[in-house]
């Protein structure tokens, strides 16, 4: 008996290795997506932040109902990603701007998918100035591309780094905690202080800083939708002197 035990122990440990050591005949993901989301009120790239919006993706080829994958946005407005399973997707960009309108296509070895966006705001007469030694002085304005059913305004702040990648996901936390480096706006439109061009009034911040050091500053708006992420100015590098 003990020898039959054996044995059908024996047989099974040699049929779990061998099921163990099956080849998997999956080809590794090699397809490739890329694009570029554009901002239809200037028809160039948007200017977002590392990693704050994506390009929601769902392959369609073998599930009803796949779990999403997020392809990040990048600083200069374009996405990428060489890791993907060939077959056919229903993509969608979301992060500060109107709903965009969900795409199906089919993904072979290497698909370049650009989507169209309009920003919720747009910022405008950006300035970056030192103002002291120790000091700089940053203001913009803002106006909205499409004003009916646009989401409440909620804040309008300055973002300072020391690199290139400059927004809420990547700057100085000093700055971005302090609430004296923010004005809470929370009116719709229709009620944004504006001056008589339509355009919103200039929202200034005079931002300390140190001296021989070189920053990077941007300034964002949001509104009050389900992402909350900003609508951004351009970036700009400011060197500050050695105080004298």
């Amino acid at each position: 008996m003990k020898k039959l035990i054996y044995s059908l122990f024996v047989g099974a440990s040699a049929l779990l290795v061998t099921s163990c050591m099956e080849v998997d005949n999956f080809d590794a993901p090699d397809a490739h997506l890329t694009g570029r989301i554009i901002d239809l009120t200037t028809g160039e790239n948007v200017l977002a932040d590392q990693g704050e919006c994506h390009v929601r993706i769902w392959e369609k080829s073998f599930k009803e109902n796949p779990d999403p994958q997020d392809i990040p946005v990048k600083q200069d407005g374009t996405y990428n990603n060489t890791k993907l399973f060939k077959g056919t997707y229903d993509m969608v960009p979301e992060g500060a701007w109107w709903p965009a309108d969900t795409i199906r296509a089919g993904l072979g070895s290497k698909l370049t998918q650009n989507f169209e966006v309009t920003p919720y705001l747009k910022l405008t007469d950006f300035k970056v100035e030192q103002a002291y030694p120790d000091s700089i002085q940053v203001s913009c304005r803002f106006y909205a591309p499409i004003e009916e059913g646009l989401p409440r305004i909620l804040d309008i702040r300055p973002f300072l780094s020391l690199n290139q990648f400059c927004g809420a996901a990547n700057c100085i936390s000093h700055y971005s905690t302090l609430a004296k480096y923010k004005t809470n706006i929370n009116k719709v439109w229709d009620k944004v202080d504006k001056e008589e061009d339509g355009l919103s009034k200039t929202y200034s911040f005079m931002v300390w800083v140190k001296p021989e050091y070189t920053y990077f500053v941007r300034m964002g708006v949001r509104v009050d939708d389900t992402f909350q992420k900003y609508n951004y100015t351009e970036v700009v590098k400011i060197e500050i002197p050695k105080a004298e």
